[in-house]
């Protein structure tokens, strides 16, 4: 019989008020739980006194809280450098009391103990484990789901708005400043310095590790300039079908029944390509009335009449999703005449059956996305999508195949207008998508991938 292994998992995020990366780290956690490991998840927490005995949805959980003042730069070093040792403890902390496990249960069973694996899932806690991992000469793992190997602010991209490579003092100097504002950007340009060290320390973190999981194709390429390569694995994001499933059999409550509607899933951001909605619909209205008022011209020279109503009707847009760029979605696609219905936060199986029934998933991504676990869910859930082919996005959708790939605004829009005129489409298309991720992407296809990994580097 194999034995089971002690798993811990530091992560920066966690459910049940999380994004994709926390959702993505407690997937991982309930599948090793369910192979026989023992795990569990330390998560610090700003501004929050320290939990130590909490079950989140089935995975025993440490709060670690911590404090870190809320101004620019000064923040980050209260969340990283000043953090890494109180985490590095919590971490060793939880080891001792799972050794302690483990020798009582092999005074009972020879042969019984278990080896300690530390699996970080994020940048917060990738060097607190590397700490706890030379200490307690445990093997460590990292798994990177955005850009912070190669990105101060993580996203990759410039000011929020442009992709580039990596990140240099005249880089940055002018990125503060157009995150920042003028003023409060040419006050920050002394820390410029310590924001390049900083990314040096997460690299030196990355490269000390036993092993780094990319989640995709495009992130395995983008560490190989930081990771040796035989040190990176491309393992991707994993869904648990059957609690997907059992989600979806309640039907969503947050749109009136029987009505169609359009989703977006995000923050609303720029790096989520929540500006573009406004320029997609902008399109797409564009189109439409083109199109009817090209279908009233030919009726009219015909010199017959036509018994069709020439008006056309864009589904509802919802939007589950919060972030700076409300304010302007909701005066801008106002002013184009679409109806959007913003959603306040809701759980995540509500997100789940807003999938499962909606007309089409939007996703028009602008950063260099790693593996979204947006499309993964939606595409578990059956939906037909639209998507940007950013970053990891083609690991998940082949265009025509399992989804529609555009990378530009008009080519987005017109996707989606044929999508919405061919509802047999879009329900060959979701089908597709279920299937690939069955294939690749469910619990049964990775978790054992992990596991073997984690096997490899303990010795067994």
């Amino acid at each position: 019989m194999t034995a089971a292994l002690d798993v811990l998992l530091p992560s920066d995020v966690f459910p049940p008020r999380c994004g994709g990366a926390g959702w993505s780290a407690h997937t991982l956690a309930l599948a090793l739980i369910e192979r026989g490991h023992r795990v569990r998840a330390i998560v610090p927490c700003q501004g929050a006194p320290t939990r130590a005995e909490e079950t989140v949805l089935g995975v025993p959980t440490l709060r670690l809280g911590y404090a870190a003042p809320r101004i620019p730069i000064v923040q980050n070093y209260f969340r990283h450098e000043r953090l890494w040792g109180p985490l590095a403890a919590a971490i060793e902390r939880e080891a001792l009391r799972f050794q302690a496990l483990s020798e009582r249960e092999a005074s009972r069973l020879p042969c019984s103990r278990a080896r300690l694996v530390i699996h970080a899932q994020h940048v917060q806690s990738a060097s607190a484990a590397i700490l706890a991992g030379r200490r307690l000469r445990a093997p460590v793992v990292i798994t990177v789901r955005d850009h912070w190997p190669w990105d101060y602010f993580s996203t990759g991209l410039h000011a929020d708005r442009l992709p580039y490579g990596r990140q240099t003092p005249a880089s940055l100097a002018t990125d503060l400043v157009a995150r920042l504002g003028p003023l409060r950007g040419a006050l920050a340009l002394p820390a410029i310095p310590y924001l390049l060290a900083h990314v040096r320390r997460r690299q030196r973190a990355l490269q000390a590790a036993g092993a780094v999981i990319a989640v995709s194709d495009y992130m395995a390429r983008r560490l190989a300039g930081i990771v040796a390569p035989e040190r990176i694995h491309v393992i991707p994001n994993m869904v648990d079908l059957a609690a997907i499933d059992a989600a979806i059999a309640t039907a969503q409550a947050s749109v009136p029944s029987g009505q169609p509607y359009l989703l977006f899933v995000g923050k609303l951001e720029r790096n989520k390509g929540a500006h573009l909605l406004i320029d997609i619909f902008r399109e797409l209205v564009t189109s439409l009335k083109s199109q009817v008022a090209g279908r009233r011209s030919q009726v009219a020279e015909d010199g017959g009449f036509s018994i069709f109503n020439f008006q056309f009707s864009i589904p509802e847009l919802v939007i589950a999703g919060d972030g700076p760029l409300r304010p302007e979605l909701e005066r801008e696609l106002a002013a184009l005449g679409v109806r959007a219905r913003f959603l306040d936060w809701i759980g995540h199986e509500e997100v789940l059956r807003l999938m499962a029934g909606c007309a089409a998933l939007l996703f028009p991504s602008a950063w260099g996305e790693p593996l979204s676990r947006v499309p993964l869910e939606a595409a578990a859930c059956g939906a037909a999508i639209v998507a940007m082919p950013t970053g990891g996005t083609p690991s998940i959708i082949a265009d025509g195949v399992n989804g529609a790939l555009e990378p530009t605004v008009a080519g987005f829009a017109r996707r989606l207008a044929a999508l919405l005129a061919q509802p047999g489409q879009r329900r060959t298309l979701g089908a597709a998508a279920r299937c690939v991720v069955q294939e690749r992407f469910s619990k049964a296809a990775v978790v054992g991938r992990v596991e073997n990994l984690y096997r490899t580097l303990v010795g067994e």
